[in-house]
């Protein structure tokens, strides 16, 4: 459940992505902080979380800087749906 609450929360970045708004900061704070713990659990556990912690912590400065790269927000889009599948499946 709580991996699908995560992949939410990407889902909504990546639509900040595309489509700005006032909230953009704020996803961007929690993007940072959930990139934080991503790359930090993905280096104790010697996994790939420390890319997919890079590819948050890109968007998560993107969000709080306020610019967009034309195609992050497929790439986080795509891994939201991922990890919200994976948790209503698991």
């Amino acid at each position: 459940m709580l991996l699908s609450i995560i992949g939410l929360i990407d889902i909504i970045a990546g639509i900040t992505l595309l489509f700005p708004n006032f909230l953009g900061f704020y996803i961007g704070v929690i993007m940072l902080l959930k990139s934080l713990t991503s790359i930090v659990g993905g280096l104790a556990s010697k996994s790939a979380f420390v890319l997919l912690g890079i590819i948050d912590l890109i968007a998560g400065l993107m969000l709080v800087l306020n610019f967009s790269l034309p195609w992050v927000w497929l790439i986080l889009v795509l891994k939201g749906i991922y990890s919200f599948v994976v948790g209503l499946g698991s």
